[in-house]
């Protein structure tokens, strides 16, 4: 049998949209073989045969391979289009903006309360950096819950 040649991320990117990216980001999520019955449960598809529809394109992309059983695991953990901004594995799938955020917090909050103990507040300098550090924070928790909004699968029954 002729290998296939893999595709380009653009050709993936074309490829994973709508339920067809719900069905790998769930897979992605629950790193287990599961069969195309369980994956359709999981997903909420209509019937099982909605979902051998897209694991089978999953499988032409080269992304989950299917073993004797019938059960389908992901055979390549790509990041392209919305899942370019997500990291982590398993269930620990986070945003990215979440690690940004959540650095620039602890910052202001150190910087914060060392500045109150000090009382520098009067400094026009320490003001303006505590703002500047606010509005970082406020910008990159705003893209880290839009972003969480925009999965390809809410977490509503996992």
């Amino acid at each position: 049998m002729p290998k296939k040649k893999e595709l380009s991320e653009d050709e993936l990117a074309k490829s994973l949209k709508g339920k067809t990216l719900r069905v790998y980001w769930y897979m992605l999520r629950h790193t287990e073989p599961m069969t195309a019955r369980e994956i359709q449960r999981g997903t909420r598809l209509s019937s099982p045969s909605l979902s051998m529809h897209h694991l089978e394109k999953l499988k032409d992309c080269g992304l989950v391979d299917k073993n004797v059983h019938g059960q389908y695991t992901v055979r390549r953990d790509v990041r392209v289009g919305v899942l370019n901004l997500f990291v982590g594995k398993g269930r620990l799938m986070v945003p990215r903006f979440l690690f940004y955020a959540t650095f620039y917090s602890s910052i202001l909050a150190a910087l914060s309360t060392t500045m109150v103990l000090l009382q520098a507040l009067s400094n026009w300098f320490s003001l303006a950096l505590l703002l500047l550090l606010t509005s970082v924070c406020v910008v990159l928790w705003y893209e880290a819950f839009r972003i969480w909004r925009e999965q390809p699968f809410p977490e509503e029954e996992y």
